[in-house]
């Protein structure tokens, strides 16, 4: 399962939690407001954001670099997820094991993460530590040494988690899916490469990547927490001030229109006893204009514990212990996913009922009180998406990422309370899946193929084992 995936459920299961008095409290009188921020470009063209937040000696830093894995050579996919694992592997004044002892010593927390359109890296520490961690994580951005054997051990341990992660099919569904309806797009790569792909890379291709995407001409740099901007500025100009390099040219990305007609992948998985599967097809951008009133919808049909999708599935029917979905918003059309399991004896009733669900909400859509209560629920939930400084920094230099201002950002908060029953429509007939999806599954095929073969005129089908996605 990838990391935001995962993210998100957690995120499902702590709003179910608090679904219930986000549906009892009347709507607030003020819509939630993303806190000002000074944003600054450093004459080596490193764009800063800067957000004071006092209440704790906390602060976060999240550094992203606008190159992620689209930008990974075509065949050397994971490129990109290998070059940000091994920044702390050694530097030109450091080993890696000293790397570690000093991460340790302040207590930072730092991780690297790569998606579809940037590389992340991001770190917390106690404010009292500023200076030491600064100093670290300038030196493994712009001083990594790439040592052979740690590059050829990063790309075994990336090898053998892929292989790890096919023994549960909800870790690798989403990789299937986005391969099957993307194809040869971009999208249709897995951010961290596949077994095949991963044997290609060396570490001429690591340094190259390096040199090209780590520029500060290609890099935001968010900090939140308890400091002083104009010194916090000071700092990150004299730690990263001597960094040059323009950006490199952005990877073209096509925005794809949702594939016609129905197709259906089989994953074969001889040991199943569950059937993970997933409906859905091309969704929006980070940037289309209608992502508020989209997400007021999703919350009713996917989004939510008490949805739609998520009522009939576990509730009503006792198919799943959960049923969801989202759009996964990207720089070009990410995906829309309705995602779900159940034991193998239901599969094809399960499917049944997500087509059925998914059909139910183009005839009937949702009516005024439907929508006023997704509204509230969202108000409700909205102050703990952004109360924490990591979420605020991953916030910040998200948005940053793809061209959304503070003002923008706001702005869509109020147009999605002011969604009426006819936007709800609008989007539902604009943006949902009806007669044309792409359905993959992962299952065991002596039980499901011929329940598959129901949905599609020809069923593609692949085994588990097999490398690749």
């Amino acid at each position: 399962m990838t990391a935001r995936r995962w993210k998100f459920l957690a995120y499902f299961l702590l709003v179910a939690v608090l679904a219930p008095a986000a549906l009892t409290q009347p709507a607030p009188a003020q819509v939630f407001q993303l806190p000002s921020y000074k944003r600054v470009q450093l004459p080596n063209g490193l764009t800063l954001l800067l957000l004071e937040k006092h209440e704790l000696p906390l602060i976060s830093l999240e550094i992203i670099l606008r190159s992620g894995s689209v930008a990974d050579p075509a065949g050397k996919e994971g490129t990109a997820s290998v070059t940000a694992a091994l920044l702390r592997k050694g530097t030109t004044t450091r080993t890696s094991e000293q790397i570690s002892s000093d991460i340790d010593f302040i207590g930072m927390q730092y991780e690297t993460q790569v998606d579809q359109d940037a590389t992340r890296l991001s770190a917390d520490f106690l404010k009292k530590d500023l200076d030491a961690a600064l100093g670290q994580l300038s030196d493994v951005l712009l001083h990594p040494t790439f040592p052979e054997d740690e590059v050829k051990k990063r790309i075994a341990q990336n090898q053998d988690g892929i292989r790890a992660a096919k023994d549960e099919a909800e870790g690798v569904i989403q990789f299937y899916f986005m391969k099957f309806l993307y194809g040869d797009h971009p999208y249709g790569r897995p951010s961290g490469g596949d077994e095949r792909s991963l044997a290609n890379i060396s570490r001429e291709d690591v340094a190259g990547f390096f040199r090209a995407a780590y520029t500060p001409g290609n890099t935001i740099v968010a900090v939140a927490g308890d400091f002083d901007s104009a010194a916090m500025q000071s700092k990150i100009a004299q730690g990263f001030g001597g960094w040059s390099g323009a950006a490199p040219k952005a990877t073209a990305i096509a925005a794809l229109k949702p594939v016609p007609g129905k197709r259906v992948l089989l994953v074969d998985k001889p040991d199943a006893t569950q059937t993970y599967f997933m409906i859905g097809n091309v969704g929006i951008a980070r940037t289309n204009p209608d992502r508020g009133p989209i997400e007021v919808v999703n919350t009713l049909f996917g989004g939510r514990f008490t949805s739609l999708f998520n009522t009939e599935l576990r509730i009503k029917s006792g198919y799943s212990y959960g049923a969801f979905s989202f759009f996964d918003q990207l720089r070009a059309p990410g995906p829309f996913i309705m995602s779900t399991f159940t034991k193998n004896a239901t599969t094809e009733p399960a499917i049944d009922k997500s087509l059925e669900v998914l059909g139910r909400l183009h005839q009937q859509g949702f009516r005024a009180d439907d929508i006023a209560s997704a509204k509230t629920y969202i108000s409700g939930t909205l102050p703990p998406r952004y109360e924490t400084t990591p979420q605020l920094v991953r916030t910040l230099a998200g948005l940053e990422l793809y061209g959304i201002t503070r003002e923008q950002f706001n702005q869509d908060l109020v147009k999605q309370q002011s969604t009426t029953a006819a936007d709800a429509r609008r989007m539902i007939d604009t943006y949902f899946p009806s007669q044309s999806y792409v359905l993959v599954l992962v299952g065991k095929a002596s039980e499901i193929q011929k329940i598959a073969a129901k949905y599609a005129s020809s069923v593609a089908t692949k085994k588990i084992s097999d490398p690749g996605f």
